[in-house]
């Protein structure tokens, strides 16, 4: 009967859910254990840092970073370290959920895309069936940046890689852009913005600069006649002579 009593405490306690204290206490544990491996001396207020920058981590995932740093390591890890050995790193956990999205997609478009006598790929497209899920609007603004529905009901082994590469990028390039777009949306919201921009836009453009005239070239005068050689010499003995009367 003890007995019986006993193994049902134990099953209640491994079906509640770990409190963040205890959590706290078995991480310090760990993290003395790894200590000791590594021979690292280790103070109280160094095992609470350590405590607590982890405490947000899966246990399942700090007992592989554990496990990972005492068999990897040849020196003691830092908590970045401990976190990356936990798969715990942003662009880890990015990498996986886009992994883990695309099989979503690729099911999806197996058993709800298909194409109408047009030629239009989508799940609103297909026969069968009339009702289907809603995907969310990351992924369904990434399928439209990337091609559209054709392009993923059509996909061959061939274009599998490289369509796959594609989605993976926008999928996590979807909130940098969607940030952008809100900025925008925002921008235009206000009146006084929209109109300085539309004010700005009817401005008059600067005039173009005239093109600099080129001189024109200096004629040169063609010989005189014997005629006009003799009245030019006349006219200066007569300015010569009204000169020297003076």
């Amino acid at each position: 009967m003890e007995t019986e009593t006993e193994q049902n405490n134990f099953k209640v306690q491994i079906s509640l859910p770990e409190t963040p204290q205890s959590l706290r206490k078995w991480i310090i544990d760990q993290v003395t254990i790894l200590a000791e491996a590594f021979s690292q001396p280790m103070t109280p207020e160094r095992l609470r840092i350590y405590a607590g920058d982890l405490a947000d981590i899966e246990r399942s995932q700090l007992e592989t970073a554990f496990t990972r740093a005492r068999r990897e390591l040849t020196f003691f890890p830092k908590i970045a370290e401990l976190r990356s050995l936990g798969g715990a790193d942003r662009s880890e956990q990015a990498d996986a959920e886009a992994r883990k999205v695309w099989d979503v997609l690729i099911s999806y478009v197996r058993k709800y895309v298909g194409n109408d006598i047009y030629g239009n790929y989508g799940p609103e497209h297909g026969w069968y069936p009339k009702n289907f899920p809603k995907l969310s609007d990351q992924i369904l603004d990434t399928v439209r940046r990337t091609g559209g529905w054709r392009v993923y009901a059509c996909m061959t082994e061939e274009d599998f890689p490289f369509v796959q590469k594609r989605f993976f990028e926008g999928y996590l390039a979807w909130a940098g852009v969607e940030r952008i777009t809100d900025t925008s949306r925002m921008i235009e919201a206000v009146p006084e913005v929209k109109q300085l921009i539309a004010a700005k836009s009817m401005e008059p453009s600067a005039p173009k600069q005239q093109a600099t005239a080129r001189p024109k070239p200096k004629t040169v005068p063609s010989p005189m006649t014997d005629v006009q050689l003799r009245d030019r010499r006349e006219m200066l003995r007569q300015q010569a002579e009204s000169l020297m009367k003076k």
